[in-house]
């Protein structure tokens, strides 16, 4: 695995790289990149205060994967994974794992106690499902031509919590 440099802080040019690294993977729309980085932007003008948190993956001094997440409004313990982009070139080397697992360990530290991802249940984005398998997220539904027709939002969960799963059951 190559020598990657990770930081949680967001820089202006970051805005540029990111947009270019959603668009090699060929996988998402304009607008969803425009949610994106409007997302970004709230951070670069305030902060965690937002409640949004990125990592950033560097190699070579060039950013080449961003992952960003935040507490779920309106839960206890909650938190989502909003978007998550490695550049197309570098997918399949793990470095996708390493942002997700750093992700959850921060969750953790802050007492988050289960993540969740949503992602389209389009064929390509096959490998973008079966990678949070691979991560032990299990899915937890799909919800059929919610985004389009032919294209359903599949929702994916993980425990953070030692017993994992609903305490209550």
């Amino acid at each position: 695995m190559t020598d990657f440099i990770f930081r949680n802080i967001v820089l202006p040019e970051d805005r540029t790289v990111y947009r270019k690294i959603m668009e090699s993977t060929g996988l998402f729309y304009d607008f969803e990149m425009e949610v994106a980085l409007e997302i970004m932007d709230l951070f670069l003008k305030d902060g965690e205060k937002t409640g949004y948190y990125f990592i950033m993956a560097e190699l070579e001094g060039k950013t080449v994967g961003i992952i960003n997440y935040g507490p779920t409004p309106c839960t206890r313990a909650s938190w989502d994974i909003y978007w998550m982009a490695v550049q197309k070139d570098l997918q399949g080397k793990g470095l996708g794992s390493i942002l997700l697992g750093m992700a959850e360990n921060h969750i953790a530290s802050k007492q988050g106690e289960n993540i969740w991802i949503e992602t389209s249940g389009r064929p390509d984005y096959l490998p973008t499902r079966m990678f949070y398998l691979k991560n032990r997220y299990e899915k937890m539904c799909e919800l059929p031509d919610f985004y389009a027709m032919e294209d359903s939002k599949c929702i994916y969960g993980k425990y953070l919590r030692p017993s994992g799963g609903n305490p209550s059951r």
